[in-house]
């Protein structure tokens, strides 16, 4: 198994989808026994506990909502914990999907679909086919910049709720508040929030890497 923090170095220095693709079919046996359990991440249930507190009560149980950039399915999992939505996941690694098409809480599968898909480029799915969307992890170095929420804020209905996980660091490297603020007064999204969260349990929260800022926001 590759060291932990070799692996979280390389995911953070990835500069193409290509690269993307090939860290995550080597890791994505490990992630979650590796990785997860090594480095103490909480980032999942803090995103769904974010998101329980900023609309996931109200999206109908009709409904469906869209896990971005899900990898092995924590993020799918935890909100599946909260509520039994439909959720469908999209993620660029078939190999992480795999991992993810196993999952199931209460015996039964946690994802309804899952699409392979690089969130870089514009997605295969309809205007406003979600009644919300949540990310955990993908909003960070290396990997989905600000210009993937123009995609996220496309494929949400008005009125649907989402809650975005992202690297703190990241967070102010790549001018998310200035995207936030865009979509805000052109009026697509209403509502912004962020509430700051750990990645990590018990890590050292002066290192921005360790800290997310989860954007909860209504799309109009």
């Amino acid at each position: 198994m590759e060291p932990v923090d070799a692996l979280l170095a390389a995911a953070y220095e990835l500069s193409s989808p290509d690269d993307n693709r090939a860290l995550y079919a080597r890791w994505a046996d490990t992630y979650e026994s590796g990785f997860i359990v090594d480095s103490r991440y909480v980032y999942h249930d803090q995103v769904a506990k974010v998101f329980a507190t900023h609309g996931l009560f109200a999206i109908d149980a009709s409904d469906a909502i869209v896990d971005i950039g899900c990898g092995t399915g924590l993020a799918g999992a935890a909100i599946r914990r909260l509520r039994p939505l439909a959720i469908d996941g999209i993620d660029i690694s078939p190999e992480m999907l795999r991992q993810a098409a196993a999952k199931r809480h209460d015996d039964v599968l946690v994802y309804r679909a899952l699409i392979e898909a690089d969130l870089t480029q514009p997605l295969t799915i309809a205007d406003d086919t979600y009644a919300g969307a949540v990310s955990v992890g993908t909003f960070t170095h290396g990997h989905v910049g600000p210009a993937a929420l123009n995609e996220v804020v496309r494929i949400v209905r008005p009125g649907g709720r989402v809650a975005i996980g992202i690297n703190a660091a990241h967070y102010t490297a790549t001018n998310f508040s200035d995207a936030l603020r865009r979509l805000a007064d052109g009026g697509a999204i209403a509502k912004v929030e962020l509430t700051a969260a750990p990645i990590y349990d018990g890590a050292d929260s002066d290192d921005l890497d360790n800290v997310a800022q989860i954007a909860t926001f209504e799309i109009v």
